[in-house]
């Protein structure tokens, strides 16, 4: 696999991301709690493990977390060497081991890449060769296919996928479809376009049993097409199918037993608790054709790589069609599911914008500019990758704004640090732990004595109270904090956190109002003396909404003891 410059640069953009937005959310909170659990527990001290208090309502594996924690691990090590850390928590450590996640999945994109741009370039030298050698038996040449250059596949490749918003936001995002899965998934549609099929029937099988079991549908339109398209034998199809799931279910059973302290194969049982009892309709129902009217519409946006596909399909070679429409059988497989969220078809992303690359490079490189309509049509092709970009970074300036909790606690951190305040407990309500707070973001015990208290029950929640000293809860005034008999006077107001609401449509409008157009807005932004990127971010800022969503309190008076 050949590096290049533009493969840092995705790198580059993933890091970006995840500076940007270095807390987490709930559906996340799994495998940052557990890669949290792994780094300061080790492997024995188990009764310290977060998932035995917060279980959740299905078994999740502890294989990808356990690999991310062993990946982060070393790069802690490697990092120590350069001298100790002041941060007072271990925010920096969960931003490392975001950081891991981000690497594999930019490194599996980068590998595919290299694996269509080098089928791609096998199959012209291919051509060559097979010119060259009817031309030196005096055959003749006229049955070979008419040339295409497709040498820029690669670069269009990583471009819209740079480019685009959810796969960079994501992709260092300790969600189970991007810890360790879509990486291996990657990796499993590469050695389709390297022609290893029963080996990539292999790895998907195992992906789908250890890590997502919507993996299956992916890896069983590979399968089929492999067999359809006469590149495997049903033999050997359901063989390696059969070998990656015995593989995969000996790993998750010894793992994930271990670490639950149960028998248990988490992907198993995930898929009988959402599938066949049909339990993930409780998160929700959408219409069968969701994923091809919404959610498509939404990760494409300008649709143009929807658009090229057609195109793409017509100039693919074998593994790529095979690759393309396995991607489209997952997405109709997933579609007979009720519950839909798009991180269920994410496999299928990277196959979708490789067809589409491949006719932004026959485009590119082979249509003569030779009429102004052609010279339009090409100049229009680089203009998509900028407007999705520009898309995706005003996606990204909002999405920064949607981590209340984490931003609460590092708040609170802030202050306890400032005024070397120590031994002191902490409740985190539960819309707080949902949005950002993790194990990371709390302060060295060690150092500061500070308790973070999780508790959900009710019945905790009151016998626990007079111990808090501090809340950080969603109610806006103290006179609605519950269990007390006068919490104006136990409790007071001492910071508050926003979170975006909506759009200023009145500032909106404002812009407009005095009759300047486009033209005239612009040339008045270039008169000023602050610079395009201040204006924009300032711009930004009074179009977006923020409303205070969480609210820190201080006890100030000892509650009367209950007789």
């Amino acid at each position: 696999m050949r590096w290049s410059y533009v493969d840092s640069a995705l790198v580059v953009v993933v890091s970006v991301y995840l500076f940007r937005a270095p807390f987490t959310k709930v559906e996340e909170s799994f495998s940052i709690q557990a890669i949290y659990d792994i780094l300061n527990y080790g492997l024995f001290e188990l009764q310290n493990y977060d998932h035995f208090q917060f279980p959740g309502v299905v078994p999740r594996s502890f294989v990808g977390p356990l690999i991310i924690a062993g990946l982060t691990k070393i790069c802690t090590v490697v990092t120590s060497f350069a001298g100790k850390s002041r941060e007072p928590s271990q925010i920096g450590v969960q931003i490392a081991a975001r950081a891991v996640i981000g690497l594999t999945n930019a490194v599996s994109l980068v590998y595919l890449k290299s694996s269509a741009q080098t089928m791609f370039d096998l199959g012209a030298k291919r051509r060559e060769d097979d010119e060259t050698r009817r031309r030196e038996q005096g055959k003749s040449v006229g049955v070979r296919e008419p040339e295409s250059n497709l040498s820029t596949v690669g670069t269009w490749f990583l471009v819209f996928v740079m480019t685009g918003f959810h796969l960079m936001y994501y992709a260092s995002r300790p969600l189970p479809n991007f810890v360790v899965t879509l990486p291996l998934v990657n990796v499993a549609t590469a050695w389709v376009l390297q022609s290893r099929y029963q080996w990539s029937i292999l790895l998907f099988a195992l992906t789908s049993v250890v890590f997502r079991s919507e993996v299956a549908a992916m890896g069983s339109g590979i399968a089929l097409l492999s067999v359809v398209y006469g590149k495997i034998s049903v033999w050997k199809a359901v063989k390696f199918g059969f070998m990656g799931l015995v593989l995969g279910m000996g790993l998750s059973l010894t793992v994930d037993s271990y670490f639950w302290k149960v028998w248990c194969i988490p992907e198993v049982d995930a898929f009988i608790f959402n599938v066949l009892k049909g339990n993930a309709t409780n998160w929700g129902t959408e219409p069968f054709f969701a994923y091809f009217t919404h959610y498509l519409r939404m990760l494409f946006v300008p649709p143009t790589i929807l658009l090229l596909n057609l195109l793409g399909f017509k100039m693919a070679p074998t593994q790529l069609k095979i690759v393309s429409l396995s991607a489209l059988f997952h997405i109709v497989v997933m579609s007979l599911q009720p519950h839909k969220e798009w991180r269920f078809i994410v496999y299928a992303l990277p196959p979708i914008i490789l067809l589409g690359s491949t006719a932004a490079a026959y485009i590119w490189e082979n249509i003569e500019i030779n009429s102004v309509r052609n010279l339009v049509f090409v100049a229009l092709l680089p203009l998509s990758p900028l407007l999705s970009l520009a898309i995706s970074w005003a996606f990204l300036y909002v999405s920064t704004l949607n981590y209340p909790g984490g931003e609460a606690v590092a708040k609170f951190n802030d202050m306890i640090v400032a005024n070397n305040i120590t031994n002191s407990t902490v409740h985190l309500g539960v819309p707080v732990c949902m949005t950002g707070a993790t194990l990371f973001g709390e302060l060295n015990h060690n150092v500061y004595g500070i308790r973070y208290d999780r508790s959900e029950k009710v019945n905790e929640l009151q016998e626990l109270w007079p111990t808090f000293d501090y809340l950080i809860t969603t109610e806006p005034q103290a006179s609605l904090i519950p269990f007390s008999d006068s919490p104006t006077e136990t409790w007071q107001l001492i910071q508050n956190t926003t979170m975006f609401s909506g759009m200023n449509s009145a500032f909106l409008t404002e812009i407009w109002s005095e009759d300047k157009n486009m033209i005239g807005v612009i040339k008045d932004s270039l008169q000023r003396p602050t610079s395009i990127v201040s204006q924009l971010s300032q711009l930004l800022d009074n179009i977006v909404v923020r409303e205070p969503v969480f609210f820190t309190y201080k006890r100030i008076k000892e509650e009367p003891t209950q007789q």
